[in-house]
């Protein structure tokens, strides 16, 4: 790990080191020190965005194994548009200012899943505080899905949320549903069923129902929805994101004033999905399974949440060694 601050540095080790199974974790604050510590096949190295382009160099040229996960209290947009054009980097974490670390419960997760691609991805539950309390839909009509919608913003408001958040988690589940459900099912030749139109009503059949949770702990709200198809890519999912934040930039309005009609709009909807939250996770087992969640901090105050850099992480597993995905929350 390069981190400038040796005492930070030393607390995400620990994190690291702990997650790892006790793997040595080397710490240097210099970057000329790096290479005398690094092995000839490194796993993973973790750096601060202000070392990000000898990471890339180093990624590209030297390392063909080495795993980028970065970490900025700073502008996110200018990480997420390396990590566009660098498959390595998929693990971008927003370090909230008035935090002394990054969060190590990303950190952990993160080096978890990069050390072992092949685990099945962590339950909802596992992700909040002992004691969590999750509610989980299934919708497999139009009328349905609006009613989870609904249900989402009511008991997000009695998890602690501000109206204001409450809403918003409404919206942003309708907007991981509306991906669920139209944009996610093909049928036997691979061919979208109901992306075509995405104002019809509709009735999915059993194989194609989505599942949406919400979680919380009394600290954070979590929303989650998992689809059986694992249709979403990495490529998507940075590139939508990079695509509405430098339509934002442009306009200068605010998320939900922004579209970016050129490719269907997916600028627009991949970015409030990632401005909903303080951190998003994309976890996918192609051809069986896409797991999208987002998570709220309640003790932020809805202005500075704003301001504060978000997360975006993306993990891919082999389908073929992988079990299907089905969490067993109530």
């Amino acid at each position: 790990m390069l981190e400038r601050n040796r005492v930070v540095g030393q607390r995400i080790a620990r994190v690291m080191c702990a997650a790892s199974g006790l793997m040595e974790v080397p710490v240097v604050d210099d970057p000329a020190e790096l290479h005398k510590v690094l092995s000839k096949r490194p796993l993973l190295l973790g750096c601060d965005a202000a070392d990000l382009d000898l990471a890339l160099e180093w990624a590209a040229e030297r390392y063909p194994t080495l795993n980028l996960m970065v970490w900025t209290s700073g502008n996110v947009a200018s990480v997420l548009r390396a990590a566009l054009g660098e498959a390595r980097l998929s693990n971008v974490m927003g370090w909230p200012t008035f935090e002394s670390m990054p969060r190590p419960w990303e950190i952990a997760l993160s080096v978890k899943r990069l050390l072992n691609p092949l685990a099945a991805p962590p339950r909802l539950s596992d992700m909040l505080s002992w004691g969590a309390t999750i509610v989980k839909w299934r919708p497999r009509s139009s009328d349905e899905r609006d009613r989870a919608v609904s249900e989402v913003s009511h008991w997000a408001e009695r998890a602690g949320a501000p109206t204001r958040i409450a809403e918003r988690l409404g919206e942003l589940a309708h907007e991981l549903l509306m991906n669920a459900m139209y944009g996610a099912p093909i049928d036997r030749r691979g061919r979208p069923r109901y992306s075509h139109d995405r104002k019809q009503s509709l009735t999915l059949e059993e194989n194609e129902i989505p599942t949406l949770r919400l979680g919380t702990d009394g600290e954070r709200i979590a929303l989650q929805a998992h689809d059986p198809f694992g249709r979403l890519r990495r490529h998507d999912v940075f590139e939508g994101i990079t695509r509405g934040l430098s339509a934002r930039e442009v306009s200068g309005g605010p998320d939900d004033q922004v579209l970016d009609t050129s490719r269907g709009g997916a600028g627009l909807g991949m970015l409030k999905i990632y401005s909903a939250g303080a951190v998003l996770l994309v976890d996918v087992t192609p051809r069986s399974s896409t797991l999208v969640t987002s998570f709220y901090d309640l003790d932020v105050n809805p202005r500075e949440f704003r301001s504060l850099p978000a997360s975006v992480h993306f993990f891919e597993r082999q389908a073929a060694l992988a079990e299907p995905v089905e969490q067993s929350e109530r």
